[in-house]
Formats: C-alpha cells, structure tokens, sequence
C-alpha cells in the first residue's frame, strides 16, 4: 500500500470514527478510546499526506532539472523553468503545526488552507509547463510524439466547484499520474541516451 492509498484510507477511517464519537458525545457518553484512535488515524492520515505532497514537489522538480539539462545540451533555449517552490508547502506545514497546536485559533486553519492552495496552483501550473516543455523539446530534438500524461487541473476546480469531496480520490489519482509521468520519461530519456 502506497502513502497516497493509505492517507486516504486513514482519512476517511478517522472520518467516520469522529462521526461515531461526535454521535457518542452528544449522546452523553463520550468514548475516550474513540476518540484516541480517531486522533491517531487522522494523524497518520495527515502525515501520510503530507509525505506525498512533499514527494510531489520534490519529484517534479528534479525531473525539471534534467529537462534542464537536457536542453542545455542540445542548446535549446528554454524560456520558462518551472519549478515547484518550497515556500508554499513550509508555510503550509507550520500552519498546519501551529493550528494542530492551538486548535481555537481559526486563523491558523484559514492561513494553512491558503498556503496549500497556493502550493497546488504551483504544483499544477509546474505540471502543465513541464508536459508543454516536453512536448516541444521531444519534437523538436528527438522528432518524437510525446502525449502529456498528468490531466491539466486548476485549483478552482478542485476546491471551489468540488468542495474538497474529489480531493481524497485526486490525491491517489494524480499520485499514479506523476507516477506514471515520471516513469515514462524516464524510459524515453534513457533511450535517448543510448541513441546518442
């Protein structure tokens, strides 16, 4: 089991859990072990999460990189590099800690909330500009027809008209779409190395 299946898994677990135990106290008669499993699987669930997102980035970033390089090589000028910056996902963290740590304070949860929109219209917007990259540079150096693998999403489609329902299925989803990014454009660069 994947990061991406089992924080999705954990989450809606915890989810169902805090609906029992948010049943249990308006009936009177809270359970603590409920309530404890409840925060442990939401735990695991966030932290699972936050590893992919991580992972996300951090993968997309490195593939730019040998984009990158591989047009510096073939002295191709690119215009654009796009890169996922860490800003957005640090002060999404720190939000996150902050309002895990002083849960009252709504204005922690609100600052995470626009931290991670921030950080996914970049993850987004890094996807779209590296798939159009690729396609440019395959065709133009290798005459190769390369088809984008990762949907093109916006934040504003994910959040505002789905309003967060979709996310649990977008996690693993766009999670097996990098994936599978990744995976081919690894097997076309390498090809490309043996042709050279």
């Amino acid at each position: 089991m994947n990061l991406a299946w089992m924080g999705v898994v954990f989450s809606a677990m915890s989810s169902i859990l805090l609906l029992e135990y948010y049943r249990e106290i308006l009936a009177g008669s809270p359970s603590y072990t409920l309530g404890s499993m409840t925060l442990f699987l939401s735990l695991i669930s966030t932290i699972s999460l936050l590893i992919v997102y991580r992972q996300w980035s951090v993968l997309l970033n490195i593939n730019v990189l040998e984009t990158l390089k591989l047009s510096e090589q073939h002295s191709v000028n690119l215009n654009e590099r796009p890169f996922v910056p860490n800003w957005p996902y640090i002060a999404f963290i720190a939000f996150w800690f902050l309002e895990f740590l002083f849960a009252g304070i709504w204005i922690f949860s609100l600052l995470q909330l626009i931290f991670f929109v921030i950080f996914l219209h970049y993850l987004f917007e890094t996807i779209r500009k590296l798939q159009e990259i690729k396609i440019y540079l395959y065709r133009t150096l290798f005459n190769i027809e390369y088809k984008p693998v990762i949907k093109e999403r916006n934040v504003l489609s994910v959040f505002l008209l789905t309003l967060g329902v979709y996310w649990l299925y977008l996690v693993v989803r766009l999670s097996q779409e990098i994936n599978e990014f990744l995976d081919m454009d690894d097997r076309i660069m390498r090809n490309l190395e043996v042709r050279s």
